[in-house]
């Protein structure tokens, strides 16, 4: 590997890195809490989306077994539980979009996740309407597009997420793997405009994808399509640069 690699794999992390430094210095979080929040958000990456277990992990960390058993013990502490339960429900639904399936089934799907919990996470969307019962399998409701309620601080830390999962796919993507898929794209447009001459570029272009997105998700599901794509958006007057 050539020390240009290494050089440029560091300054993409680093890029990446910019927006949760910008937050902490406008939140006044000490170095040390926002040190202890990298620790724990790269275990839980580690952990969850590695499958790695604990003597794997303190090896790529270079930290004792100890040390990263405390991380465990955090990470498998109340801190995360609510966005955890937003994120169970977008999970169900999402796996019945793609397929309908059994209770049974559902259960087999979510074999990590409490049968309690999972009871309690299927109750919730069929009474919100997300998900519906027909006959003896449960259903995405095809209606239902708007999933996330974002007046709850939950729904918004699980949307945020969601956010920098395409993001953080998509860099991979465009910039590690040079990939030339058409279909995987970042684009980033800077303008000047009128305070309502914005909201409605916002709300127009909102719309325009929203209603696409909900056009060809339809017929890839009338093709027995079931491959996931995803599109992140983000609008905002800048502030001057002194």
């Amino acid at each position: 590997m050539s020390d240009g690699f290494v050089r440029y794999k560091s300054r993409l992390v680093f890029s990446l890195m910019r927006a949760a430094a910008r937050f902490g210095l406008r939140f006044g979080m000490p170095l040390g809490r926002m040190v202890e929040l990298l620790q724990m958000a790269y275990f839980r990456e580690a952990r969850e989306r590695g499958g790695r277990d604990l003597g794997t992990i303190a090896e790529v960390f270079g930290k004792s077994l100890r040390t990263v058993s405390s991380l465990n013990r955090r990470h498998r502490g109340d801190f995360f539980a609510p966005e955890d339960e937003v994120a169970l429900r977008r999970q169900i639904a999402g796996r019945l979009a793609v397929r309908p399936q059994s209770e049974e089934q559902l259960v087999a799907s979510f074999s990590d996740t409490a049968s309690v919990e999972l009871a309690a996470a299927v109750d919730d969307l069929l009474r919100e309407g997300r998900i519906l019962r027909l006959e003896d399998r449960l259903h995405r409701n095809p209606e239902d597009h708007e999933f996330l309620d974002m007046a709850s601080m939950s729904s918004r830390i699980d949307g945020l997420n969601r956010q920098m999962d395409i993001l953080a796919e998509t860099v991979w993507r465009r910039l590690v793997e040079h990939d030339e898929d058409k279909r995987v794209a970042a684009r980033s447009f800077v303008f000047a405009a009128r305070p309502e001459d914005m909201e409605q570029v916002v709300a127009e272009v909102l719309q325009l994808v929203r209603d696409r997105a909900i056009a060809v998700d339809s017929d890839a599901r009338l093709a027995g399509c079931n491959n996931r794509n995803a599109i992140t958006l983000a609008a905002v007057p800048l502030e001057e640069e002194s």
